[in-house]
């Protein structure tokens, strides 16, 4: 396992999920701690769909690359292959990356521990590429406890705005998410397990 990296940002970096169904699925729950972890394949479709955009970029650049070298065979001149070769080098640096990003999406692992012994609670992060990331949280730093309805972009080219509930942290200015869906009572498990633990109300 990959060394684990834990930041100390104030905002939240690790765990961020927002959509219509529930990201997390809880793994674990008793009187002293709560598991989340990511629902297999969630990331899947994200990843897909990146790996094939960088692809097709690549294919693109390629295929740019060929036309200047067989216009210059023909007498267009050398400036044509050049200018095709750097913008086809261009096409396929961002391609790759955009590659290596879907990959690492694709093999991302998410969980949250809610450990009542340690007063902590732990976004964790992990994928195929680069180091795991975790932030954490102490009990007497969160402020809040709140099931918050709020709007998601969805859809694509064409975009709509969806109505969802998302559980939230208050931590001080910031609000850190645990999941979200576009039916509260999805959450409910989830949003009690937090109450109980937490020894906290939910706020409105």
């Amino acid at each position: 396992m990959n060394e684990t990296q834990l930041l100390t940002a104030q905002e939240q970096r690790v765990g961020r999920r927002l959509g219509l169904e529930p990201y997390y699925t809880l793994e674990a729950y008793d009187d002293a701690n709560l598991h989340l972890a990511s629902r297999p394949n969630a990331n899947h479709a994200v990843g897909r769909l990146t790996i094939g955009g960088g692809f097709t970029l690549m294919i693109l650049g390629l295929a740019l690359a060929l036309s200047g070298i067989a216009s210059a065979a023909s007498g267009a001149g050398f400036g044509v292959a050049a200018l095709a070769a750097a913008i086809a080098g261009l096409m396929g640096s961002f391609g790759y990356q955009r590659m290596l990003g879907g990959y690492a999406i694709l093999t991302t692992e998410n969980r949250i521990v809610c450990d009542r012994s340690a007063g902590t609670v732990t976004f964790w992060q992990k994928s195929n590429v680069g180091r795991a990331r975790a932030q954490r949280l102490f009990f007497a730093q969160i402020s809040g406890l709140r099931l918050r309805r709020r709007p998601l972009a969805t859809g694509w080219p064409l975009r709509r705005m969806v109505p969802i509930v998302a559980l939230e942290l208050l931590v001080d200015n910031q609000i850190w998410v645990i999941d979200s869906a576009a039916d509260a009572e999805a959450l409910r498990p989830v949003a009690e397990g937090f109450a109980t633990l937490l020894e906290r109300p939910f706020q409105r």
